[in-house]
């Protein structure tokens, strides 16, 4: 289009960079609006794009009914593209719309007509919708939809402070006032905030805070599945941790300040919205974000400091994002110098059969002082720990743990205050919930065909989940089950496979302990199960028939190497009401990293462990796990028993095979299905980093030759999550494919002359039986910077491993030729660690398990010690 004289309605401004996917659908959205061709005219600026987007929005300006305006620049960030881009607008209203994203073809049309109806509103924000690229639908689940209900209205932010608009590219701005103004976007604000930055200095730029909320203007947001977005790739950027804070939220708080004499509650509440996304991000099992060791003292200063601006009783009415107790008490006290504690504590859980129960309260500062009566008697904890709610490496806030006697008059008294004990944590107030619930019922009253269509399928849902899990109990509760099941212990590993801690513990219970009413659980036609069936291994259940069900709801105990979801909660048990059973993890390695996010939700009866590192790591005062020694054992790993043994079992002659045992890594696997263990290889495999470095390892002539002069063999064993790699891999015919489903695989590691490892557990196995190791971490920045499941944790290869760490090709190369030159012996330097780490070495972790599950199923009183 040719430009004209005349000023359009609304400018679009879009800051493009690398969107060429992208473009087409955001193009296809702008051309869909329904408004008049000169109402509307874009101002796109590439950023210094370097694939085709440039291209695109010159093509896209030749052919466009409405007037398109492109320029071009170096890259410098979308703030400054977006300043370029308001130089050249001319519309009444602007928008910053990214071009990722989409508008619905009615967002201006709406915008307009209630800019028509409402002359002195100067801001206007649409509600955002989710939209999942790789599921190719959009989803009303955004945390800000609430503010947009019941209809299109105006909201005052003074009255109702939850109704702060966050975004710039999401909301329509008068550019009478941004250009009288001289506002412009701080280029300092990046990689995230920038659009909030710009929209609290608008706001205050306005007498009246009113803004239109437009319930019928959808904008909706892109989740790239690819994870390449500004704001997903931002987790990575120091600058969200350090520019975004003190240019963007500390200089909103400065300029509220000064205009208000204090910091507003709706801009509170913007502050509290964005700091939740850091502690939800944090909070992940598997997190990108990543605080520079360099950079985080300053973060944490400058995250004390915004912190310290909220007031606790603002941040007990925020309704936008869902905060967890634990958020409300950190961002409430978490950055004040002020001992702190709860005024109250909560009963978490009760132990019946040790006659006990949990209770936790929350504080901040240096230990408080403490004292507690049970029913007019004064009371010790049997078990305590202080837990330390982590965030970016630093304890925000601390929790104590405490397991007192059962009993119903309890008194804590902590610091001299006398404070209440709670059946649960606080939830939102009453008054709030309520309010909440009525202006949901208000927007329904507008739609009663799908209020009446969702009531139904809720209460259908119900009673479906209500007669198949009650008709499961009753069949449990007959006597062919009961009598067979009740109080058994059902023991496993994974669903699909065995021959680990589960197994092993399962053998030492038919063969050592048979008054012990004990199962197996696995799936029907494993490999494992093959192999356990024609072995005539007795008490073998399926793994999801209706036997292992009625076990399931009978037994005492279930006890397993793994806590994944589908074992801990099975789903195919989801309608049969809260877990009768306890839970023991009998652990798949030992643990050296922080799991604490993942096993935190968990509540674990039995948590077996190895050393005495891994039990402080857990167990220990300001360790971020919930366990305490009551629920933490050291008894070492069941299958060590074997192991021990197997390995002695092997002259030093015959260990002759050099295994190579990578662990996996997240980010080349398919998410898990619902309900099921398996992980499907991610097609980025073929070509990923992982598969060069190790095929580099595999198909090395040095370490070759160096095998070959020993006589030894090669061997290459990926993680159980990889182990469908084998038809994408050249092997060379000089490396033997090591499969776990199916093979004894402590017989190889009895074998073992030397473990090529990454940061797989597998090297405490070779350890214990006093194997040498050798690390190579050549993507360790990833693995350590939480790319990958867990965190780093207590255990340092450098300082703690049991071989050399080498970080490149070169260096594997060199350390793999040494330790096969050497034997299959480790140095003394690093046989030293392995004593020091496994100081007992006896044989007895499957008896020192038995016997903590049975003192965990004994009253207190009558355990040993």
């Amino acid at each position: 289009m040719t430009d004209t004289a005349a000023a359009p309605r609304f400018s679009i401004v879009t800051a493009v960079y690398d969107v060429e996917p992208y473009l087409p659908a955001f193009i296809a959205s702008i051309e869909g609006q329904r408004i008049p061709r000169e109402d509307l005219e874009i101002v796109a600026v590439d950023d210094g794009s370097s694939d085709r987007s440039l291209d695109l929005l010159m093509d896209w300006a030749r052919r466009s009914r409405f007037r398109v305006k492109v320029f071009t620049k170096p890259n410098a960030g979308q703030g400054s593209a977006r300043n370029l881009g308001l130089d050249h607008a001319t519309g009444e209203w602007v928008t910053f719309t990214d071009p990722d994203d989409m508008i619905h073809r009615d967002f201006l049309r709406v915008a307009g007509g209630f800019a028509d109806a409402h002359p002195a509103i100067e801001v206007l924000a649409s509600k955002p919708f989710l939209f999942f690229e790789d599921q190719r639908h959009r989803l009303d689940t955004h945390p800000r939809k609430r503010q947009y209900e019941p209809a299109n209205r105006v909201a005052n932010l003074d009255d109702e402070p939850n109704a702060f608009p966050g975004s710039a590219s999401g909301s329509l701005y008068r550019r009478e006032r941004i250009e009288a103004a001289g506002l412009r976007f701080d280029e300092r604000v990046r990689p995230n905030f920038e659009d909030g930055h710009f929209a609290v200095r608008f706001l205050l730029l306005l007498q009246h805070l009113d803004v239109g909320l437009l319930r019928d203007a959808h904008y909706l947001y892109r989740k790239r599945a690819a994870g390449t977005s500004t704001l997903q790739r931002s987790l990575r950027d120091p600058g969200r941790y350090t520019n975004a804070l003190e240019f963007g939220y500390l200089d909103v708080v400065a300029r509220a300040r000064d205009r208000f004499g204090r910091v507003p509650p709706w801009i509170q509440h913007l502050l509290i919205y964005e700091l939740s996304w850091y502690l939800g991000e944090d909070e992940k099992i598997s997190s990108t974000a990543y605080v520079a060791p360099e950079i985080a003292p300053r973060f944490h200063e400058l995250l004390a400091a915004v912190i310290g601006e909220l007031e606790p009783e603002v941040v007990t009415e925020h309704r936008v994002r869902r905060l967890s107790s634990v958020w409300v008490d950190l961002l409430s006290h978490g950055a004040s110098e002020i001992p702190w504690h709860g005024p109250h504590a909560v009963r978490t859980r009760v132990d019946r059969v040790a006659g006990l129960q949990r209770v936790n309260y929350r504080f901040v500062g240096r230990p408080p002082d403490e004292s507690f009566e049970v029913d007019g008697v004064v009371a010790e904890p049997a078990y305590a720990k202080t837990m330390a709610h982590r965030y970016y490496g630093a304890d925000l806030l601390l929790e104590r743990i405490l397991w007192l006697p059962l009993g119903r008059a309890v008194r804590i008294s902590v610091d001299g205050d006398v404070i209440p004990l709670l059946g649960r944590w606080p939830r939102l107030p009453n008054r709030a919930r309520w309010r909440t619930r009525r202006r949901r019922l208000s927007a329904y009253r507008h739609r009663p065909v799908e209020r009446a269509a969702r009531s139904a399928s809720r209460l259908l849902r119900r009673l479906r989940r209500l007669v198949t899990g009650r008709a499961l109990r009753l069949a449990a509760r007959t006597p062919p089950w009961r009598g067979r099941f009740r109080g058994a212990w059902l023991v496993m590993d994974r669903i699909h496979d065995a021959d680990d801690n589960g197994e092993r513990l399962f053998e030492y219970l038919r063969a050592d302990r048979p008054d012990i009413n004990a199962f197996f659980a696995i799936e029907r036609g494993s490999p494992d199960w093959r192999r356990l069936d024609a072995g005539g291994k007795e008490r073998l259940l399926a793994h999801g028939s209706f036997a292992w069900r009625m076990a399931m709801l009978n037994c005492a105990w279930l006890l397993s190497s793994h806590a994944d979801a589908p074992i801990y909660r099975p789903p195919q048990l989801a309608r049969t009401g809260p877990a009768t059973w306890r839970f023991g993890f009998l652990q798949h390695g030992v643990i050296k990293d922080d799991l604490s996010r993942w096993l935190n939700h968990r509540e674990l009866d039995l948590f077996v462990v190895s050393t005495d590192a891994e039990l402080a790591s857990i167990a220990g005062d300001g360790a971020p796990y919930r366990f305490t020694t009551r629920e933490t054992h050291r008894t070492g790993l069941p299958r060590f028993d074997r192991l021990l043994a197997t390995g002695r079992a092997v002259p030093e002659p015959d260990r002759d095979l050099v295994i190579v045992a990578p662990t996996w890594r997240q980010w080349l696997t398919l998410p898990l299905a619902s309900g099921s263990q398996r992980r499907i290889v991610d097609a980025a495999f073929r070509d990923s980093e992982y598969i060069r470095s190790w095929l580099a390892i595999l198909r090395s002539p040095s370490i070759a030759a160096a095998i070959e002069r020993r006589g030894w063999q090669l061997g290459f064993m990926p993680h159980p999550n990889l182990q469908g790699i084998w038809d994408q891999l050249d092997l060379p015919a000089n490396v033997v494919p090591l499969s776990f489903a199916g093979t004894d695989v402590q017989s190889l590691y009895a074998r073992c002359g030397l473990l090529v490892t990454d940061y797989s557990s597998v090297a405490f196995n070779t350890a214990y039986i006093d194997r040498p190791v050798v690390y190579f971490q050549f993507d360790a920045a990833a693995m350590f910077g939480g790319a990958h499941v867990g965190r780093r944790g207590y255990f340092e290869y450098e300082r703690d491993g049991f071989g050399p760490v080498a970080a490149d090709l070169e260096a594997a190369e060199r350390a793999i030729v040494a330790a096969v030159e050497r034997g299959a012996t480790p140095t003394p330097e690093y046989q030293a660690r392995i004593d020091a780490t496994f100081p007992v070495r006896d044989g007895g972790a499957c008896a020192r398990v038995v016997a903590a599950v049975e003192a965990l199923s004994r009253p207190r009183a009558e355990r040993p010690g």
